[in-house]
């Protein structure tokens, strides 16, 4: 957050910058089936394709990770309704093409790939590196090993390998620097988050079903709430730009 005040009331009233009121909701996906989604992680490509007209039709805009870092620290201009799509895992170039390049073609929108690290299946990263280069999938970091999630009780050996880790892979294949975090699984600690911002990072997104967010707005909790029992408590990792809901 924008601790001084007079910063802050500048950024938001700056006549060039985002209007007063305009939120960000992020959007999480994995696995967009063919059928029927079997899977609390899936969603069918009928389903999909609605929610992505619905968005529209409601008026929102889609934005890569740049423009929300750029929100979030300056109030930076966006649509006044924006959404961040971001697709966990690693997935072959068919996937974006058959599902998400027609709303670029047609509307302009980018989609992220929170992309794992781990240094294996050159065909994969070859067909990702060159969405890359398109410019309108805009890979960021989901860990390097990703499937063992970030604890109060991991170690900082561990932490710096997976965030640390991604930013070397993503450097070497993509030639790109990620700024944002995608923590596997949900799992952060406070550690991590200062890790994680000593090594550049500018945001961290949760699995936390909290949102939208505004500037200088992002929805916390400090203790879980039975009504939504999986969600981390945002509040003791004591930084809410890196703990945003998805």
């Amino acid at each position: 957050y924008v601790t001084d005040s007079c910063q802050y009331l500048q950024n938001k009233w700056k006549s060039n910058n985002a209007l007063p009121g305009t939120i960000i909701m992020p959007v999480m996906f994995h696995g967009i089936t063919k059928d029927a989604a079997t899977g609390p992680n899936q969603i069918s490509a009928q389903d999909f394709k609605k929610l992505m007209n619905d968005l529209h039709e409601l008026g929102f805009q889609a934005i890569n990770m740049q423009q929300m870092v750029d929100f979030m620290y300056n109030n930076t201009n966006i649509p006044p309704r924006s959404v961040l799509l971001i697709v966990d895992d690693r997935h072959f170039a068919e996937s974006f093409n058959d599902h998400f390049r027609t709303y670029y073609e047609q509307w302009g929108w980018p989609v992220v790939n929170a992309y794992i690290g781990i240094d294996e299946r050159a065909d994969l990263w070859a067909e990702n590196a060159a969405l890359s280069a398109e410019g309108w999938v805009d890979y960021q970091a989901h860990g390097y090993i990703h499937n063992i999630p970030i604890m109060n009780s991991s170690t900082d050996e561990f932490i710096n390998g997976e965030m640390g880790g991604a930013i070397t892979s993503l450097q070497k294949y993509m030639n790109k620097t990620p700024v944002g975090y995608i923590w596997p699984g949900g799992g952060f600690s406070a550690r991590a988050v200062e890790i994680g911002t000593q090594l550049g990072y500018k945001l961290g997104f949760t699995v936390n079903q909290r949102g939208p967010v505004m500037y200088n707005w992002i929805p916390q909790a400090d203790a879980v709430n039975q009504s939504n029992p999986m969600a981390i408590p945002e509040v003791p990792a004591n930084n809410p730009l890196m703990t945003i809901p998805r």
